[in-house]
């Protein structure tokens, strides 16, 4: 008995032990997240009495949106055309004798350019001019005899014939030496070619063209059929080359009668009064066709509107208890703008400030207030980029620096 209460005794005082050194641990591990918890609120709690950062200053410019008025327009390419043109072919087989004209040349009217062996057209005219003599005297005779009534009237009819016949014998030897000497219809420029003397021709080799020299050009282009429906003779169209750095002026003279089958656009002709030395047949040009009812929107510059999945919006500078801030605006365009501008519709009152360069920095309620000096780009806008049917059109823009530390004045 003595010696199984001396087990109990051990095995209780052995699980006594374990039971203290487990609190022990559990303690200590408390203690330790309790230290840490309290590390980490005294570092939160001075986190938070520390005053948040100053907003960073962001370079934008600004624009002040402008009412316009302008009408809808499509850009279409269309084809310079010399006001005469022609390809220059043989009309009779020959051999060339002198080639007078000069690759890429001018030549006035009735200047001669190709001339081709006429020899034997030559010698059968002058046969030809010796008959017509022979019968010129033989009708003479016969009028004179019959004039005195020595001869029948037959005789006298066939002296006429004869006469007319050798008459149509040396101008039809004349057509053909006309043929073989080829001269410039009306002043043109020459195209390149290849012909040198000695060279036989075939009938209707084509030899080069002309292209005719004039104080205008015809520009044809093809225009969606509903944009030609509202579309008259008269009406004027702006032209961009790759050349010229400023838009030209045509006037529609001429509209094709039908659509085109397959598709269905409807072909013009514009006349180019002057055009620039540059400007070659056959070149392509941008042309702006404007049509419909004219439009009021709003100006501002292209770099202002912003695209995104929420829909077109700009950032207006309103003012904010002191500070001009940006603010977000959605708005709709009214058209495709020109590139410098963008017009819109809705969502913007005439005189508002718009950030324009630099809106891609801007977050809605950033604050807008130093202004810097204007960079000279920013008030120069490229020539031949303004919409001619526009009113007033946007301000210069203005450096804009952001930053909380002055007010706006």
């Amino acid at each position: 008995m003595k010696r199984l209460s001396s087990d109990n005794l051990q095995r209780k005082t052995k699980w006594f032990w374990l039971t203290l050194g487990s609190l022990l641990v559990v303690l200590s591990v408390v203690g330790t997240l309790a230290a840490i918890g309290y590390l980490k609120y005294r570092q939160i709690q001075a986190s938070m009495a520390v005053p948040p950062p100053p907003e960073m200053p962001v370079a934008v410019t600004l624009a002040i949106s402008r009412p316009i008025t302008f009408r809808q327009s499509s850009v279409v390419v269309g084809s310079v055309l010399a006001s005469q043109s022609i390809r220059l072919r043989t009309e009779l087989t020959g051999v060339v004798t002198e080639v007078a004209m000069v690759p890429g040349q001018p030549v006035r009217q009735g200047e001669l350019l190709i001339k081709m062996d006429t020899r034997a057209e030559q010698a059968e005219l002058k046969s030809a001019t010796a008959k017509k003599k022979l019968a010129s005297a033989d009708y003479q005779r016969a009028q004179r005899l019959s004039n005195a009534n020595a001869s029948t009237a037959q005789e006298l009819d066939v002296a006429a014939a004869e006469l007319t016949k050798s008459e149509a014998e040396i101008e039809r030897l004349q057509v053909l030496i006309d043929k073989k000497t080829l001269v410039a219809p009306f002043d043109a420029r020459v195209g390149l070619f290849d012909l040198h003397v000695g060279q036989y021709l075939e009938t209707g080799t084509e030899i080069t063209t002309l292209e005719g020299i004039s104080e205008y050009l015809n520009i044809d282009f093809a225009m969606p059929s509903h944009v030609a429906d509202s579309i008259k003779v008269g009406e004027t169209v702006r032209l961009k080359t790759s050349v010229q750095s400023t838009e030209l002026t045509a006037s529609i003279i001429a509209i094709d009668a039908r659509a085109d089958p397959i598709s269905r656009s409807v072909t013009a002709r514009a006349r180019l009064d002057h055009p620039p030395a540059d400007l070659l047949p056959n070149d392509p040009v941008r042309v702006i066709v404007e049509y419909g009812d004219p439009i009021s929107a709003q100006a501002i510059p292209a770099t202002a509107v912003r695209r995104g999945p929420a829909g077109t919006l700009v950032f207006v500078a309103v003012p904010v208890e002191g500070q001009l801030r940006a603010q977000a605006r959605s708005v709709l365009l009214a058209g495709a703008g020109d590139g410098v501008l963008a017009w819109i519709g809705q969502g913007l009152q005439t005189g508002e400030q718009i950030v324009g360069d630099g809106s891609f920095k801007v977050s809605d309620g950033a604050m807008l207030v130093e202004v810097a000096k204007t960079p000279a780009s920013l008030n120069s806008t490229p020539a031949g980029d303004q919409e001619s049917s526009l009113s007033p059109a946007v301000e210069p823009a203005q450096t804009m620096v952001l930053s909380p530390e002055e007010p706006v004045q």
